[in-house]
């Protein structure tokens, strides 16, 4: 054994067999969606805390929205137009 303790640690993990993953073939396999399916982009912004919990969630209640994104994505096409 050496002195060195780098040379102890390279020793100690060359000893060990190096470990594989085993892996489990699925029982269902994953979904694919369609090509046809037109996937939504996000677009990731922050709020204000206030803003976000209190002002867009009586908003989204009162104007009776999914979610805040549907509103906030209704608003965005109603001021486009």
């Amino acid at each position: 054994m050496t002195n060195n303790r780098f040379a102890q640690l390279k020793e100690t993990f060359d000893k060990e067999p190096s470990k594989k993953r085993v892996q489990k073939p699925r029982k269902v396999s994953a979904q694919k969606s369609p090509d046809s399916y037109n996937k939504k982009g996000r677009y990731p912004f922050s709020l204000h805390h206030d803003v976000h919990y209190d002002k867009l969630e009586e908003l989204v209640n009162f104007y009776g929205s999914k979610s805040a994104s549907d509103y906030l994505e209704k608003l965005i096409i109603q001021e486009w137009e």
